[in-house]
């Protein structure tokens, strides 16, 4: 009469898990004065917001999310990252006719397989909700980037209307309506 054994294997991983998502666009400025005046204007009022300045990158980290701006190319990338460290149990179990011999040895292997694709698993699984989480929350953000962006761009455009007008003529009178964000400019000739 021969006797079943039960084989079990057990696994624990550490592991880092890390996720990241970025949207890119492209800031639409007027060109009213030449490219690089634009730039210069654009990185001196993201300067005002708290932007950091590297080369003609401007960038910021508010919230877990990085803006960054080239001024050059008036492109915009926004960015969120995040990393969980995880620890991942599996179990298997099941039965050979012998507890060391060449049968229990196959059992193992088997097991060992199948612990290795339940692991990879659920790191995937894990990947895959961290992943979530990182896109929700850099589409929580963009309205308010975007919002920021927006004003950004309307002062910087402002700006330039401004030197447009000194370089052409003495300006003789210049309203500007905050809350519409009309500019009227008369310029003598």
């Amino acid at each position: 009469m021969s006797r079943a054994y039960r084989v079990c294997v057990r696994q624990t991983q550490n592991c880092i898990i890390r996720a990241e998502d970025h949207v890119r666009t492209q800031l639409e400025i007027l060109e009213v004065l030449p490219p690089e005046q634009m730039a210069g204007l654009l990185a001196e009022e993201l300067a005002r917001r708290g932007f950091r300045r590297d080369g003609m990158r401007l960038s910021r980290t508010q919230n877990g999310i990085t803006v960054t701006v080239e001024t050059a190319t008036a492109t915009v990338t926004v960015a969120a990252e995040a990393s969980e460290e995880t620890t991942i149990q599996a179990e298997r179990s099941d039965r050979a006719y012998d507890d060391a011999g060449p049968h229990a040895k196959v059992v193992r292997e088997n097991l060992q397989k199948q612990l290795d694709k339940d692991i990879e698993r659920k790191v995937s699984e894990k990947a895959a909700s961290l992943q979530t989480k990182v896109t929700d929350r850099l589409e929580g953000e963009l309205g308010d980037v975007r919002q920021e962006l927006d004003q950004v761009v309307h002062r910087v455009t402002v700006e330039a209307l401004k030197r447009k007008a000194a370089q052409m003529g003495q300006i003789k009178e210049m309203t500007e309506d905050p809350q519409t964000g009309s500019l009227t400019i008369v310029v003598a000739i």
